[in-house]
């Protein structure tokens, strides 16, 4: 066990901070969203829309 922790530790804690950061990003974001940061980004995508259609209909 040791040798393995040895030889392949700093891979190992790569891989564990990779997934830990992907379930990070998961939770944060969320799905249909759902969550902050995914309801805020909603939010500002549907805002930039309706000022763009709004901004397009004084137009001749």
């Amino acid at each position: 066990m040791q040798d393995i922790l040895k030889e392949y530790g700093p891979a190992l804690i790569t891989v564990v901070a990779i997934l830990a950061l992907i379930a990070v990003i998961t939770v944060l974001i969320g799905h249909d969203g759902n969550s902050v940061v995914g309801s805020a980004f909603k939010s500002l995508i549907d805002g930039f829309f309706e000022s763009a259609k709004n901004a397009t209909k004084s137009l001749p």
